[in-house]
């Protein structure tokens, strides 16, 4: 079969590269000028920041074997240290059974995972697929023909396409929320801390999660420096998603300075990450939204679970019922 990916996230890669293992020809559109979607890195100076995923924790899934016995494993990192939990900026240890969970990283950034799926992949990047046509038992994207086609956007995207060909399905109902990520990175190095990472279970404030980049891997930050990403919280975040990064920066980095103190009121780099769709808020049966008979199906987090795992078992499970 010949068939089209749209979207080169962590489940349309999956996708793709299950199906090109056995033998089909497969072409990725992805919109973006990189592959990885969510599972995004990026690089400040001599600081190295993962905007979205910020580790990646396989829990025994597809992902693992693929992570640790079919890719090059040679950047890639174990986190050493678990998260810890905060109630309005205190930090405790957060539960055993929770928090140390196996989670891992690539030493210059979790974008090296995505990278690794394309391979040998034809991906066209910056290539924005304006529509899909039907006609009888094939699909065309632009003048090209196709067998079938899986739809990997986030549920959104995928559920405004797929009504434009007039074939739409139960996603409606499916939200994201949009997350500000802030990227700090300091020319100190921070205290001797338990932790990597410290979350707020509850999302009761404004920072939802902290994530010590210079801690979870090395190479992150130079030696004697400190890198550090920010989520804000979806309220604070629905707020603020369009006020200018300095603002942003600002009050995030009061934040900073009420954990660690006012020796960390000045970072030397920072800039704003904003994603649109950062994670699902609920979900859509996968089964009611791709049927076996069919060959235009749907791959997305927002079918399984919000995570990088769960988005490669989604992408993963399409393309072995496309080849049953």
């Amino acid at each position: 079969m010949r068939i089209g990916v749209v979207g080169a996230g962590i489940a349309g890669l999956s996708a793709a590269r299950t199906l090109h293992a056995a033998g089909h020809k497969v072409v990725v559109f992805e919109g973006a000028g990189e592959v990885g979607g969510r599972c995004a890195t990026r690089e400040v100076e001599d600081f190295i920041f993962d905007t979205g995923a910020t580790a990646i924790a396989p829990r025994g899934r597809s992902l693992e074997t693929v992570m640790l016995h079919e890719l090059d494993t040679s950047d890639l990192v174990l986190i050493d240290k678990p998260i810890y939990t905060h109630t309005a900026l205190r930090v405790s240890p957060g539960a055993a059974s929770k928090m140390n969970v196996a989670r891992y990283t690539y030493r210059d950034g979790n974008c090296k995972l995505p990278e690794m799926l394309a391979k040998g992949l034809e991906v066209r990047t910056r290539h924005v697929v304006k529509g899909i046509e039907r006609a009888h038992d094939h699909f065309r994207i632009g003048q090209e023909g196709f067998d079938a086609v899986i739809l990997c956007a986030p549920l959104p995207d995928t559920a405004a396409m797929l009504n434009d060909m007039g074939e739409p399905r139960a996603l409606g109902h499916v939200f994201y929320r949009s997350c500000l990520s802030v990227l700090l990175g300091y020319d100190k190095e921070i205290p001797d801390i338990n932790y990597h990472a410290i979350i707020d279970v509850e999302q009761r404030h404004p920072l939802t999660w902290l994530s010590i980049e210079s801690v979870k891997s090395p190479g992150r930050a130079p030696d004697m420096q400190t890198a550090m990403v920010a989520q804000l919280s979806p309220q604070f975040t629905e707020l603020h998603y369009d006020t200018e990064d300095g603002a942003i920066v600002s009050a995030t980095v009061e934040y900073i300075e009420r954990l660690y103190g006012q020796a960390w009121s000045a970072p030397v780099v920072f800039d704003v990450k904003r994603w649109k769709y950062s994670q699902p808020e609920n979900l859509a049966s996968f089964e009611n939204i791709n049927h076996p008979s069919d060959r235009l199906l749907v791959a997305s987090d927002g079918l399984i679970g919000g995570r990088v795992e769960f988005a490669y078992e989604a992408g993963q499970r399409v393309a072995k019922m496309l080849m049953e």
